[in-house]
Parts: C-alpha cells; structure tokens; sequence
C-alpha cells in the first residue's frame, strides 16, 4: 500500500502521472477556453461567411488526424525501439567483452584492453522517457486552435476591409498582410498533404505551422509599408510578391538576411556545412521534419539516438538507421559521398565491413575489396593510407558495429517470422 504521509512517496507518484497530468489539465483548459471564446469572446472578429470555415480547416484536419493515426503509429514504433533497447543491453555486454577486442586482434593490435577500461553502466528502463513524445490529444487540440485563429484573423481583416469581394485596401501594409497570408496558409495545406503522406503529421507541426504563418503574415505587412523588398522583377507584380512571401516564407527571410549582412557590412560566415539533402533517401518534407527536431545538417543526423529519432518521427526504424549510417560516412568524406555510391558504398557500415575484408588476405573477399578501396581513393583525390585511415576508424566505431549487428538481427527475425 502507498504511503502518500512520506513527502518523497508524493514526489516519486507525481513524477510517474506528470505526463498523463498535462495531458488532462492541457485538454480542460483547451475546452475551457474554446467555450468561453464561442459564447463570450473579447473580440468578434471571426466573420460569418464559407472563407472562415475554410480558414479553420487546416485546424480541423491536424486535430482528425490525430485522432485517427498519430496515436496507433506511436504504438507501433514503440514496440520497434523496444527490441532495440534489448538488442543494445545484449551488444553491449558482448561488446566490452569480446567484440573489441576480436576487432583488434582482427587488425592485428595487441588486446591490451579489458572490459574494465569501459565506462558501462545499466541502461534505464526508456519507457518513461520515449513517454514524453506521445502525441499528446491537449497539444492537438491547442495546435488546431492556434492555427486556425491565426488564419481567422486574416479572414476577418479581409472582411472588415471587403478584400474577399476584390476591393484592395487603402490602409498601407494590409495588402502585404493579406496576400501573405493566402501565401502562408497554401504553404501550410500543401506541407500538410506531404505529412500526410508521409505519416509524419504531428502536434508539433501544427504549432510550427503556426507561428510560420504568424510571421509570414508580419513580414508581408512590413515589405507593403516600407517597399521590403525593392528589387522585383517586372514579371512578378507586388501583390504576387507578397502572395509567395507566405508561400516561401523561408526564402523570403534568406533574402532579407542577406541584404541586412550587406547593409550592415557584415562578412559571410565561413563555414561548410553538410545539408541533409546529401541523404539519399530524404526529400523536402522529410527534411523539414528533421529541421524541427533540431536537426539541421549532417553532422546532427550522425549523431542523432536511433530509436529516439523514430519515435519523434514515426518513421520506420529501419529508414531511420539507414539514414544514420549515411550520415556518418558523409561526416568523413563530405561531399564525395557520390563518388563511394558508384561504387556501392552507401554507408558507414559497407565501408567498415569493406574494410574488414581486407584484413584476411587468404579470403576470396579479399581482392575484390582491396581493389574497389584503390579505385575509390583515386576517384577521390584521396591516399589509400587516408581512406584505409578513415574506413579503421568506422571499422572500430562502435556505433557503426552496433548499427550493424542491429540491421542484421532484425533481418533475421523477418526471416524467421
């Protein structure tokens, strides 16, 4: 029986409710407020008429959405993450024990590590942690009521103004607001269809989508007071610009940071970086679900915790270990990746295990990975002591083994089921 008189017993019962708690208090005070603006709002913007309920759709389908497939997705990738973390707890027993070093003694370094040189503790149970990325009903909910109330206010300055029956308005920056905002909300239906697609459609999105739109809207009524944007084309007219200001609202914002750092004389940083589009594998949507999680280059994704990854996604595991192992090798050879995918190189594990052919020579293996090693150094512009240095290195890495061993196992049990 639960002693709730102890002040640590009440802790350790609210940190096991804290998320089913925010999850009851968000959704009552989404109902809460959602009435008390139906029967008495502070402002009655909201006009009656078919562009308001259009404007709320975008809201309407995220929330349906939710309810329909968000939920049994997450389920779905849970269970996949689970025979990871058990896979993991067996990999890296075997690991500290055996697999370091047979891989030395493999590449002919003396095994003067033990198991005592590594840092193992036991890993926690995740069940708590992945918990926090449950799509959560209270997030769908307060989601669908931001964002259709930033495209309700659209609609209501259009109708105050009677924009909707083609009158441009006199007030200077509203035309930028407006058509912006039919920029903004195309783009957002159109990201929408794509999520769908992709079974990526999330609470986060929506909140996103939100303050893009927001912002898109506030950069349009700017460029209309101040002409923003002076250099347009003659083929473009200045409504059309404002229009695809919400429509590309990120490249209207590149542009503008790029006349700001002249305007301010400011030098452009120099920096390589690696963009997620070198993935085979990734498209525009996809990427851009990336870019929310904070992941916005290689360098993110190769370091990126697998199963975390697909539950935050929902995309499959599998694309998602694919997507890491590419990501890593691309850390090393940069831009070159297309040269070492000519030669069947996709990922961090083909090179790894490319090398490790290469240290039986009286395996039949052996010539044909020596010579595919030559002919991508040259390809390159790299030594072979370079690319030999670079392939040991993965070949040693240990989450490339465990990126491996895991492929390998979860092809097994497909088989077996």
């Amino acid at each position: 029986m639960t002693n709730f008189g102890n002040p640590a017993t009440w802790f350790d019962w609210l940190r096991d409710r804290t998320v089913g708690l925010v999850e009851v208090i968000g959704t009552l005070l989404a109902a809460v407020v959602l009435i008390w603006c139906w029967k008495d709002p502070p402002i009655r913007f909201v006009p009656r008429n078919a562009f308001a309920l259009l404007a709320a759709l975008p809201g309407f389908m995220a929330f349906a959405y939710h309810c329909i497939s968000s939920l049994p997705r997450f389920h779905a990738r849970r269970e996949a993450t689970r025979d990871y973390d058990l896979f993991v707890d067996g990999f890296d027993a075997w690991w500290t024990s055996e697999g370091w070093q047979k891989k030395l003694t493999n590449a002919g370094y003396p095994t003067t590590i033990g198991a005592h040189d590594f840092s193992v503790s036991a890993r926690n149970d995740t069940d708590d942690d992945f918990l926090s990325f449950r799509p959560m009903l209270s997030g769908a909910i307060w989601g669908a009521l931001l964002l259709s109330l930033v495209f309700l206010i659209a609609v209501g300055v259009a109708d105050d103004h009677r924009f909707l029956m083609g009158i441009e308005p006199k007030e200077p920056g509203l035309q930028g607001f407006l058509f912006a905002a039919l920029g903004a909300y195309v783009s957002v239906m159109w990201r929408m269809i794509n999520r769908i697609h992709a079974n990526a459609l999330s609470y986060r999105f929506v909140f996103t989508a939100t303050l893009r739109a927001a912002v898109a809207m506030a950069v349009g009524y700017v460029a209309a007071r101040v002409n923003l944007f002076t250099l347009v084309k003659d083929s473009v007219s200045v409504a059309g610009l404002y229009f695809l200001i919400g429509l590309f609202t990120d490249w209207a914002l590149a542009s503008l940071r790029a006349r700001a750092r002249t305007v301010f004389n400011q030098p452009d940083a120099a920096c390589d970086r690696l963009p997620l589009c070198l993935i085979d594998g990734l498209d525009d949507g996809m990427i851009d679900i990336l870019d929310e999680l904070g992941i916005w280059d290689i360098e993110h994704l190769a370091t990126s915790e697998p199963a975390e990854l697909t539950i935050r996604t929902l995309y499959p595991f599998n694309r998602v270990i694919d997507w890491i192992d590419q990501a890593i090798l691309i850390m090393y050879i940069r831009r070159k990746i297309g040269i070492a995918r000519e030669l069947g190189v996709t990922g961090a594990i083909d090179l790894a295990v490319l090398y490790s052919y290469t240290l039986e020579p009286n395996r039949a293996p052996f010539k044909r990975a020596d010579a595919t090693l030559e002919e991508m150094s040259k390809k390159m512009s790299l030594s072979r002591n370079v690319l030999d240095g670079i392939a040991e290195t993965l070949y040693f890495d240990y989450t490339v083994e465990q990126l491996y061993r895991f492929w390998q196992h979860h092809r097994r049990s497909e088989v077996v089921r």
